[in-house]
């Protein structure tokens, strides 16, 4: 991700890499279950599930933190309109005929 990137296109990047890895983590669940796995096998599909899910929740965790500097940025831009239709109130009252 580069440093002009908007909030919106690193959620939806990492919202993109999340169905992923659950997609990934699925697959291992499927391959796992099945009987025929020689021990080796077995075991470095489980190393390979628990790093994965390690991945997953770090991502989760960026998503969330996001999600809520996106909240942040929209909760500015309502109060900075909140108060231009407010000075316009007043100008309007002060100078303007309503």
């Amino acid at each position: 991700m580069t440093q002009n990137d908007t909030i919106i296109t690193k959620v939806e990047r990492l919202e993109e890499s999340l169905k992923e890895t659950l997609h990934k983590v699925e697959v291992i669940k499927r391959k796992l279950e099945t009987k025929l796995l020689s021990a080796e096998s077995r075991e470095r599909l489980e190393n390979e599930l628990y790093e994965i899910k390690k991945v997953l929740g770090r991502n989760e965790k960026e998503l969330q933190s996001l999600r809520k500097e996106n909240a942040k940025s929209f909760m500015i831009t309502v109060c900075l309109v909140f108060v231009c239709f407010l000075f316009y109130g007043i100008y309007l009252m002060i100078f303007g005929n309503v």
